[in-house]
């Protein structure tokens, strides 16, 4: 098959590039590089265009020589959304909108990458794809991420319901593993990039607040399921299960690189 991945050359983006290359299929990967090196796939077959899926008459010229579509394409993570918020609402919402205008122009299926940012304020543990989101108020730019990734789930179900567009949404639950920068706020590799160098290891709040974290190996298998057996119109939670406390992944980290490393704790009222 031909694969179409946008993002292609991102963290995720670039590891489903190569699986989906060793496992003998074609891949074109649409990247505009802002986030990533050059050189990204360069060691790859895969076709490599730069160029940015708010280029419409881009995007439908590569859906439509392509069998299948990932749309991975977006600002990454809270800390890049909150410096660069224009160009994060358009790339999510303009640039969603060309890809499944053009999987509906052309009948190709479409998965979405979105976030477990879109569920903000979570209540109820552990989150379900049914589980109401809650999000902060629209002046605080640190929602501005998720609402992101929200309205780009939207726009998928919008035209799944209307246009019977073929798609399926995947939501990613802090995916890590080799290729992450820290440079966009990601707390795994920031933690391991500071208790390399034996600087501090910055935990907001108290350090009780807790997450999942999921190997990207791992994450790419929820993908084929999805891929394989999932049904359009549906959103799949794709993460691990094991909880961790913010304080105690430090801890860890600063354990496992037997680093001498302090860890600061930055209450939430002096941010």
């Amino acid at each position: 098959m031909h694969f179409l991945i946008t993002g292609g050359a991102g963290f995720i983006g670039s590891h489903l590039t190569d699986l989906l290359l060793q496992s003998g299929h074609v891949v074109t990967a649409l990247d505009d590089f802002s986030t990533c090196p050059p050189d990204s796939l360069a060691e790859t077959k895969a076709r490599v265009i730069k160029g940015s899926v708010l280029d419409r008459s881009l995007v439908f010229d590569l859906v439509a020589s392509c069998d299948y579509v990932f749309h991975l394409a977006s600002v990454v993570g809270v800390r890049l959304a909150m410096a660069r918020g224009i160009r994060t609402l358009k790339t999510n919402f303009l640039g969603t909108e060309n890809v499944l205008a053009a999987a509906t122009e052309y009948n190709k299926e479409v998965f979405i990458a979105s976030s477990s940012a879109v569920l903000g304020k979570i209540v109820n543990l552990p989150a379900a794809e049914s589980s109401s989101t809650l999000l902060g108020p629209a002046y605080k730019a640190s929602w501005l991420y998720s609402a992101a990734k929200l309205v780009e789930e939207h726009l998928a179900f919008a035209y799944y319901r209307e246009k019977k567009t073929k798609v399926k949404v995947g939501r990613f639950f802090n995916v890590i593993g080799p290729r992450q920068t820290g440079a966009y706020g990601m707390v795994v590799p920031t933690f391991i990039t500071a208790a390399l160098k034996g600087e501090p290891l910055l935990v907001y709040g108290d350090g009780s607040q807790t997450r999942t974290f999921v190997y990207i190996g791992d994450a790419l298998k929820g993908v084929e399921i999805v891929v394989k057996r999932g049904k359009p119109g549906r959103i799949y939670n794709i993460g691990g299960t094991e909880e961790i406390s913010i304080l105690s992944l430090a801890q860890k980290i600063i354990a496992m690189t037997k680093s001498s490393s302090p860890i600061k704790i930055i209450p939430y009222e002096k941010l």
